[in-house]
């Protein structure tokens, strides 16, 4: 029977002039929360940065007296230097990595291709503070495994290796970013027109020549979008400057707004005027990305079915490429692994030996089991790792929805709400909604879990919506209009037909989310008590106090239960694909 197109206009009102009320309530009420979620908490930042007092403190007027110490104090241009040469130049290494790795891995013929994809996948579930610990063990002047052949076989004092400079700051954050540098620059290798190249093959180039001047060219404007997302995401990195760099008071943005708000008094003052011009510091930069992405469509050069990933017969340094390939897999995984386990079995930590081995023991393991800590801390991480991931991609796909299929006036300034939580960093976002908390002390939210859910679902929500679009954007628009024109409503059909179709796209995301909730440090710092801390604040306490061998144990449980995390949904996510394929 022939569809009307009147029925199609009263059945997808969003597409038409015709918009029915609940309609309307769906998108107000969508943008009335994030509004709430994401443009509150950044106003009231904003605010105490021009407040006089705190907000514990009564009274108050409206001053610049904050960011006039701010700006007056040379300890402020010292961040702004630190952090700058932090993320300039480990995004700068982490892109020597990654692009040269998503080469191998997307145009070479190299050996253990496949595995880099898995070994970038299982990076994701190590959290960051773990990964600076494993350094610190290895670096350590005097115990440290890299100056073994300094300290014990030559005799000296200390060897040549410290991991408490800006220097291994850089280069450390720049093997953490590999992977993700890898995985977001192998589409770019994977969706070029292969032709460009074999055009500058024939005319004689070499493999290195015609990448240098055919390949990069040709993907500029996609790794320039690379560079920026990733490089103003650095501006809130804290695991690796607070473990690395706060020892010898090497600072950035992050570990200072910490600092302010953990001392005592807790200087709010300082810490909303750098938390304000750190999020400045991210819109411009995230500002800078949407510009770049829309010039990245002019270069778009597929135009077929008939595209072919063209693949280089690397010859005899083909086993150089797997040996690159494994040597990847040892630093991102195994070397993190292997240290934090041999660490979490002695009393202080030692350069392995066959004494060391011998008085190894599980004592620190049975210690933290016996811990009220570590209890809580496990129940809130998996509370966390329930509630956030579902709550997240959920809203992610309901907003996509209205994005991407509707007409619907707001659309656009939805998916606007939705990406502007990471312009702020993270320990920005947690600072913002700490006075939140204090502003509302009227609902009992401060102290639970659920006031750390509920920054996680803000935050979260800009990696959410990017995930749920692209998926949306993929999906044909004929069955949701089929479903709607037999006579459901709208609600039905995106619970019946979008959410099901969407299915494996959503499982990703809620992988992402699920990892990364889990192993979130920075924002839950400001806003933890004894009732409501998680696995990776327990970690953190440990190793702030000095108490290394616990600090190591909660580690190893930490990435146990990521890593854990990762494959279930892994497997979960190739089963559902296989169905839905």
């Amino acid at each position: 029977m022939a569809i009307s197109t009147q029925a199609v206009r009263r059945a997808l009102p969003g597409r038409f002039t015709t918009v029915e009320p609940q309609y309307v309530i769906l998108v107000g009420g969508l943008g009335l929360i994030l509004a709430l979620l994401v443009i509150a908490p950044l106003v009231i930042l904003l605010f105490y940065s021009l407040w006089s007092v705190g907000p514990a403190d009564p009274g108050g007027s409206f001053t610049l007296e904050n960011y006039r110490k701010t700006f007056l104090s040379s300890t402020t241009y010292e961040l702004l230097f630190n952090t700058a040469a932090f993320g300039l130049g480990s995004v700068a290494i982490g892109l020597v990595f990654g692009v040269t790795l998503a080469w191998i891995v997307e145009r070479t013929n190299a050996p253990l291709r496949n595995f880099a994809f898995v070994v970038a996948i299982i990076t994701a579930g190590i959290p960051p503070i773990l990964y600076a610990m494993t350094w610190v063990f290895l670096l350590n002047p005097r115990t440290g495994v890299f100056n073994i052949p300094f300290t014990q076989w030559m005799g000296w004092r200390e060897g040549i290796f410290d991991p408490h400079t800006l220097g291994t700051l850089i280069v450390v954050e720049s093997f953490r970013l590999t992977p993700t540098i890898f995985l977001m620059t192998v589409g770019l290798f994977r969706s070029m027109d292969p032709a460009l190249e074999e055009a500058a093959s024939a005319s004689g180039a070499n493999t290195f020549t015609t990448m240098r001047r055919v390949t990069l060219p040709v993907m500029l404007p996609g790794l320039l979008g690379v560079t920026i997302f990733v490089g103003t995401a650095t501006i809130g990195i804290f695991e690796i400057p607070a473990i690395l760099g706060m020892p010898e008071g090497i600072h950035v943005f992050a570990t200072r707004i910490y600092l302010a708000t953990s001392q005592v008094p807790r200087d709010y003052g300082l810490a909303t005027s750098l938390g304000t011009i750190a999020a400045a510091i991210g819109i411009v930069g995230i500002f800078y990305y949407h510009r770049v992405t829309r010039i990245q469509q002019k270069f778009a050069t597929i135009t077929g079915k008939g595209y072919r990933p063209r693949r280089i017969d690397l010859g005899g340094f083909r086993k150089w490429a797997g040996a690159a390939i494994i040597g990847y897999f040892f630093l991102m995984v195994v070397l993190p692994a292997v240290v934090l386990i041999y660490a979490s079995t002695q009393p202080f930590f030692r350069p392995p030996s066959i004494m060391a081995f011998q008085s190894a023991n599980l004592d620190a393991y049975r210690l933290i089991f016996k811990q009220e800590a570590f209890w809580i801390g496990l129940k809130n991480s998996l509370i966390l790792i329930g509630v956030v991931p579902a709550s997240t991609i959920l809203l992610s796909a309901i907003v996509s929805w209205i994005v991407v299929r509707s007409k619907a006036r707001g659309r656009g300034l939805l998916d606007t709400l939705a990406f502007v939580p990471f312009t702020a960093p993270s320990i920005v976002f947690g600072l913002a909604f700490l006075l939140i908390a204090f502003w509302v002390d009227w609902i009992p939210i401060y102290g639970t879990i659920w006031l750390i859910a509920l920054v996680h679902l803000a935050r979260f929500l800009a990696y959410g919506t990017r995930a749920t679009n692209g998926a949306m954007f993929q999906l044909h628009k004929e069955l949701e209009e089929a479903g709607s024109v037999s006579g459901v409503g709208w609600l039905t059909v995106f619970r019946r037909i979008t959410l099901r179709l969407l299915v494996p796209s959503l499982v990703a995301g809620w992988l992402w989310v699920a990892i990364h909730s889990g192993r979130e440090l920075s924002m839950a710092l400001l806003l933890t008590t004894r009732d409501n801390q998680i696995l990776s604040i327990v970690t953190w306490g440990a190793w702030e106090n000095g108490r290394i061998d616990e600090a190591t144990a909660f580690g190893v449980v930490l990435m146990a239960l990521m890593t854990t995390i990762v494959i279930v949904a892994r497997f979960v996510t190739l089963r559902l694909t296989r169905e839905h394929g």
